[in-house]
């Protein structure tokens, strides 16, 4: 299953406590650990809850390019990783996953690298190059990833209820959410949480 979190803003370092706490929250999601890492600049939090299946002996994430700096919070699967690794020349040594070449494709291409890609996914990239935190889905939306934005900061998570434990965030029944069974659009129960639109 695998689950993400994380947050950035200019002082996202300083709050590193809160995002490992995000990042527990949801520790069911990735019983091959949950771990979390900083970026160089300190300006990004990344949580990761890993399910490995890929290679069940690869590296659990958060992942740093080294080179770059570049940081990948990553839930899903890419289906041609190895044929687009070959494609754009990036090389995969043993033990090592379709979220390590997303890596270093990102690192490679930037952005444009999500074009390429065939898979299900949610991942959360912050790339100090450009010092942005990208956010992104697959076509069909079948991973999840709900935002918020809190002042200078801006919240992820794999989990609505985990953005709910990063600050207030009151219960708004419209009647909409009560009307079907599963809501559609990005808009959820609890005010200042969206969900991050499938293919964005």
């Amino acid at each position: 299953m695998c689950g993400i979190a994380g947050l950035a803003g200019g002082d996202a370092v300083r709050h590193e406590k809160t995002v490992a706490a995000m990042g527990d929250s949801q520790h069911y999601r990735g019983p091959d650990g949950t771990m979390h890492a900083a970026s160089r600049d300190g300006r990004a939090v990344l949580a990761m809850n890993t399910l490995l299946i890929v290679d069940p002996q690869a590296m659990p994430g958060p992942y740093l390019d080294r080179a770059t700096g570049v940081l990948l919070a990553f839930n899903g699967e890419i289906y041609n990783w190895r044929q687009q690794a070959a494609a754009w020349g990036i090389e995969i040594a043993e033990r090592e996953s379709d979220a390590h070449f997303l890596l270093r494709a990102w690192a490679k291409l930037g952005p444009s690298c999500l074009n390429g890609l065939d898979g299900m996914f949610a991942l959360a990239v912050y790339d100090p190059r450009v010092a942005k935190l990208f956010l992104a889905r697959d076509r069909l939306g079948e991973k999840p990833l709900y935002w918020r934005l809190d002042g200078g900061r801006l919240a992820f998570a794999s989990e609505v209820t985990t953005l709910t434990g990063y600050g207030p965030a009151p219960l708004v029944l419209r009647p909409e959410v009560t009307a079907i069974e599963t809501p559609t659009g990005v808009d959820t129960p609890f005010q200042g949480i969206q969900l991050l639109a499938p293919a964005t």
